[in-house]
């Protein structure tokens, strides 16, 4: 019998799709345990096309207490199928998009109102077997998420219920409103009775554990700032290869497809890695993952590499994913680069004239700091435009990671005219 070969899941952000359709997966279930044993609410920020979706997917299948007896399934070939935590298959589990919140700023806050009611819905459908039908019917006729949210954490916590809360791009169309509307309306929705911060508040008192993503920690510190919520393991060296490929999985994965046929016989794997290294890898986001110069490779570039190779035996003629164009050019947006002042217009050129700048990394930073040039190279690491490169004194070498970065902060120095 004909082997299938397992397909590249470029693109795919659904576990379960990858699983059950036994697409290419890189193992990332080792790291569970480790999660389990952080704060009970935990916050992870990694640049765009790093593989956020997909690992946060990957979580709810794992904890979600409807998916307990689909285990094996599931998870039987990974690492975590030999190694299962006491947590798996303990949750009810509420998976929250931000980004899909999007489209027009105006009436902002009917329109997460609106997500949110056709997330809770969706929930309480879901889970419909736990509750009364009694309950279920109430909660649907409520048209405020908030009520919805309340009255589903109160029946919760009085069946013994416990909940997990995932969100993906956390800070998506609060980014959004902070570019397109100013920090005016940003300080509204994020301060003081704001409705997003109002939302965070309600979350701690309702979920057991909640794990958050995006891509900087700005919206965190502005919506948290003042209660504690969101233990913050972005840059702790445990989890350094939490997301993108190491430079194993990236060996595996191509020796897996010569072995499969898929690239040509004569293709030398070290030496496709070589060509890759300078473009697509050099990430490092903990100073201590130094020691061991563990560096991660952004997985969507690689995926992009692998699929040129194996349609035409050869490095793609352009190394730059067409697709992560876009990015760039909402980035540019988010770092406000059209509105930089001559400090931080400096930093952008001194970096990119010696490919480093000395800094501290802030972990957190309001909204209101970005302006200020100290902070600046520490939102440039957060958007994947510098990484970590070395140390000097108590200061890191933030550094850019690869050729693919270099182009593109080419092109902004071009666009800002600096």
């Amino acid at each position: 019998m004909e082997q299938v070969i397992k397909q590249v899941p470029y693109g795919v952000a659904d576990f379960e799709t990858i699983i059950k359709q036994d697409l290419y997966y890189v193992d990332k279930t080792m790291f569970l345990p480790i999660l389990e044993e952080q704060p009970r609410f935990v916050f992870f920020t990694r640049p765009r096309r790093f593989g956020k979706s997909l690992f946060i997917n990957m979580l709810r299948s794992y904890y979600d207490c409807k998916k307990k007896d689909h285990f094996d399934t599931l998870f039987g070939k990974l690492w975590i199928g030999s190694h299962p935590t006491k947590l798996r298959g303990s949750y009810q589990v509420l998976y929250l998009d931000f980004s899909k919140v999007g489209g027009s700023i105006d009436h902002i806050e009917e329109k997460f109102n609106a997500y949110c009611n056709i997330c809770l819905d969706s929930f309480i459908d879901y889970y419909r077997d736990f509750y009364s039908a009694e309950f279920v019917k109430k909660v649907c006729a409520f048209p405020d998420a908030t009520e919805k949210l309340n009255a589903i954490g109160v029946e919760a916590s009085k069946l013994n219920i416990p909940l997990y809360l995932i969100i993906d791009e956390y800070d998506n169309f609060t980014n959004t409103i902070l570019n397109e509307q100013g920090e005016a309306v940003y300080h509204a929705v994020t301060h003081a009775d704001g409705f997003y911060r109002d939302t965070f508040k309600k979350f701690k008192g309702i979920f057991e554990r909640i794990f958050m993503t995006g891509v900087s920690p700005v919206t965190l510190d502005d919506v948290t700032s003042g209660y504690n919520i969101g233990w913050n393991i972005s840059i702790k060296p445990e989890f350094n290869d939490l997301l993108g490929f190491t430079t194993n999985d990236v060996r595996t994965m191509f020796q897996y497809y010569k072995d499969m046929g898929k690239l040509p016989a004569n293709a030398d794997v070290n030496h496709i890695i070589a060509d890759m290294e300078p473009w697509y890898d050099g990430y490092c986001f903990s100073k201590l993952a130094l020691v061991n110069k563990h560096r991660v490779f952004n997985c969507d570039m690689v995926l992009f590499y692998l699929r040129n190779y194996m349609s035409y035996g050869c490095a793609p003629e352009q190394m730059i994913d067409p697709n992560t164009k876009t990015d760039y050019g909402k980035m540019q947006k988010l770092l406000q680069f059209d509105k930089l002042d001559g400090n931080r217009k400096g930093i952008i050129r001194s970096i990119a004239e010696k490919g480093f700048i000395y800094a501290n990394l802030e972990e957190s930073f309001p909204a209101q700091a970005l302006t200020n040039p100290d902070i600046f190279p520490s939102l440039l690491f957060y958007y994947g435009m510098l990484t970590i490169k070395g140390t000097r004194g108590n200061q890191l070498m933030l550094g850019i990671p690869n050729n693919n970065v270099r182009k593109q902060m080419l092109l902004s120095l071009k666009h800002i005219g600096a």
